[in-house]
């Protein structure tokens, strides 16, 4: 975990971009060339793309297609690819942390009571859930409510999953890269 309390730029480009090491890459590279031997590489051939990179299930079922392909397609943008597999291996390292936290939201706002049969990083945070957290801790619920969903989400969701929790917390540096 990080020593200082500030967010900075840097913080966030360190997540945003994370610096590949080089095996890495080559791994990436190596399965990559696997599917995209005889067509391009489609969102359909992810989850193998993850499981043959031995990357954790629970996580990699999480990631949105619009957020690995070229736009306007199912195409696999291997940039793309290549920062979200990074960030993955990034949160596969902080797993327990990122459990611990994202378990204390679903225990505030009720959700483990309401969803019992609901796995714990299959979880979604609304705007209702963080507005209940925020009451039990005494903050003015309409303060950074929103504001937190909508850079989870790039303001294209109205809910937050895991996996966007899990990125907040690699932007602010909460997270061991």
């Amino acid at each position: 975990m990080s020593k200082s309390s500030s967010v900075s730029y840097k913080r966030v480009e360190l997540f945003e971009n994370p610096k590949v090491p080089s095996e890495v890459e080559d791994e990436i590279l190596e399965k990559y060339a696997e599917y995209s031997l005889d067509h391009d590489m489609t969102v359909n051939e992810l989850p193998r793309f993850f499981q043959d990179l031995q990357l954790e299930p629970t996580i990699c079922k999480l990631v949105r297609n619009e957020g690995v392909v070229i736009e306007g397609t199912e195409v696999i943008d291997f940039a793309k690819l290549i920062r979200c597999t990074c960030q993955l291996l990034i949160l596969m390292n902080n797993l327990t942390v990122i459990d611990d936290m994202w378990s204390m939201l679903i225990r505030s706002c009720g959700r483990d009571m309401d969803f019992p049969q609901v796995a714990l990083r299959d979880h979604v945070l609304s705007v209702k859930d963080l507005q209940k957290i925020s009451n039990l801790i005494g903050t003015d619920q309409s303060a950074g409510t929103i504001e937190m969903i909508s850079s989870a989400t790039d303001g294209k969701r109205i809910f937050m999953t895991y996996l966007d929790f899990a990125c907040i917390l690699g932007k602010i540096g909460y997270l061991k890269m």
